[in-house]
């Protein structure tokens, strides 16, 4: 395993409602000397807090608060978007989230993030109404084997999620170790290969 398998996950939920949240303004580019050993407690927002403090009342201390429970982040549309730094997600990690909800990702860190044990999760239709629950109460559980977000009111939400990502998330694996696992397959595909299409492996020698 490369990370602790995700699976079954209940924790409080913090709304960051806004879109467009980029990869720099997860992490700041002079951050990212960096190694992973060092960490990146409290540096996860650093710059963008210093903004939304001096334009909004709300309270942003949960960003870096030590949790024993796992921390969700619900956040808005194209979530990580920009460079494609994998600091941003062992910021987040490192801080103390397990889940991003939103209603989109950055593809690079969508990728990213499950390589690194971060479940993501794409919610749209019922994106408002979970916002609205958090905001009464921030308790929430996630069921990533039966692809359900239930909130602190008892209603429970589907989520859609690619297979291949589902599996690597349960298992804690990485995108490597799935190709790894079929590798007396990719054996016995490439024998019989070299055995139909014998020009393919030395195409200078039947020139």
């Amino acid at each position: 395993m490369r990370f602790k398998p995700v699976n079954h996950l209940h924790g409080p939920c913090f709304s960051l409602a806004i879109d467009n949240i980029d990869t720099d303004q997860i992490l700041p580019a002079r951050f990212l000397h960096r190694s992973r050993q060092e960490g990146f407690e409290d540096l996860l927002f650093h710059d963008y807090l210093q903004q939304l403090k001096h334009t909004s009342e709300s309270n942003f201390d949960w960003v870096h608060e030590v949790q024993q429970a796992p921390k969700i982040l619900l956040a808005g549309e194209n979530f990580g978007c920009g460079s494609s730094r994998e600091h941003a997600v062992w910021a987040l990690m490192d801080n103390g989230f397990k889940v991003v909800i939103a209603k989109s990702f950055g593809d690079i860190f969508f990728g990213n993030a499950i390589n690194n044990g971060l479940l993501l999760i794409r919610l749209t239709d019922a994106w408002l109404k979970v916002l609205q629950a958090v905001a009464t109460n921030q308790d929430m559980q996630i069921k990533l084997d039966q692809q359900q977000i239930v909130t602190s009111g008892g209603q429970t939400h589907s989520f859609a999620i690619d297979a291949f990502f589902k599996n690597m998330l349960l298992n804690g694996v990485q995108e490597i170790d799935m190709t790894l696992s079929l590798s007396d397959k990719i054996a016995t595909f490439e024998q019989k290969q070299a055995q139909q299409f014998p020009w393919l492996q030395n195409p200078v020698a039947h020139s």
